[in-house]
């Protein structure tokens, strides 16, 4: 438990309450509890809980790019390594998880992305030796070593870049949660932007928001978090279940946060489907995108700066 967590009795109950398709909160600003990002305790309660949530997910994760899914011995083959990088590097494991399958959604045979550096493997890492798809040349079935390997590259990081465990260690460590949703901005773009706010800077601008929905549950449902506006909020905003006229710490209740995006949002990127969904009572109504995973992580990935 980390000190200084904000009352959250307005909030979402625990992981196994709730539909896990649920993106409970819109995360702006700079990942602080006291801006309400949720504190680890709201987190999903387990790796195992977790995993078991996002199977159905990862079982037929490599369909989108016409590669052969998962076995059943390749996806426990997954949550193996997940345990291991855990042990030898201190990253929690349900935080791997959530990078996982930002990345790539759990598909082992998943492509490598190259904007000017290499990012092969289920955490798309900084020019990584494990792959199961290495320039087309694809194995199946993907071996236990290269499952491991590609879990390895992300985690403790390769010889061009630093893993979760460097980037968590350079924010300030495992003791704030903060740290963790820092290193994740950092490990999509390679740097949080200068105001500090997660939703800015290059690479994907919902990635944060993302990872932290994934954390407390979240698995493949729709995304609230429209790329473009996300950089404008300076804290969390939690969905009309749990913060309909709810006022938030910095003042702000929800329907200013409903006609913030409505006035922001604008068109819609090209590689996001709108259905036009409104998720709090106001005046003016926003909609949500439901962004596609080619577009929120292996068409936007960091460049090694």
């Amino acid at each position: 438990m980390i000190a200084g967590a904000v009352d959250t009795s307005h909030r979402q109950h625990p992981l196994h309450e709730r539909s896990t398709d649920l993106y409970a909160a819109l995360l702006g600003g700079n990942g602080k509890i006291t801006d309400g990002w949720p504190s680890i305790d709201q987190w999903a309660d387990s790796l195992e809980t977790m995993f078991e949530n996002n199977k159905g997910t990862i079982s037929v994760s490599c369909a989108e790019w016409g590669l052969p899914n998962n076995s059943e011995d390749e996806t426990q083959f997954i949550k193996d390594a997940i345990y291991q990088a855990e042990k030898s590097s201190g990253v929690d494991a349900r935080f791997i998880l959530s990078i996982v399958m930002q990345e790539s959604k759990g598909c082992v045979r998943v492509q490598t992305t190259n904007n000017g550096v290499a990012n092969p493997g289920l955490m798309q890492s900084h020019e990584g030796f494990g792959s199961c798809n290495d320039n087309g040349l694809v194995q199946n079935p993907c071996p236990r070593s290269e499952i491991l390997q590609m879990i390895l590259d992300g985690v403790e990081g390769t010889p061009a870049g630093p893993g979760l465990k460097a980037l968590i260690a350079q924010e300030g460590g495992t003791a704030d949660v903060t740290s963790y949703y820092k290193a994740a901005r950092a490990y999509n773009s390679g740097a949080v932007a200068s105001s500090g706010n997660l939703g800015q800077g290059g690479a994907t601008h919902c990635y944060v928001s993302d990872v932290a929905n994934r954390l407390m549950g979240w698995t493949d449902g729709p995304s609230l978090c429209a790329p473009h506006s996300i950089g404008q909020l300076s804290a969390a905003h939690w969905d009309s279940d749990s913060s309909a006229g709810h006022t938030e710490r910095n003042g702000t209740s929800t329907t200013t946060t409903a006609r913030i995006f409505a006035q922001t949002h604008g068109s819609s990127s090209s590689s996001l489907s709108a259905p036009s969904t409104p998720i709090v009572q106001s005046s003016v109504a926003w909609t949500s995108a439901r962004v596609s995973h080619s577009s929120t992580s292996l068409a936007c990935r960091r460049k090694g700066n």
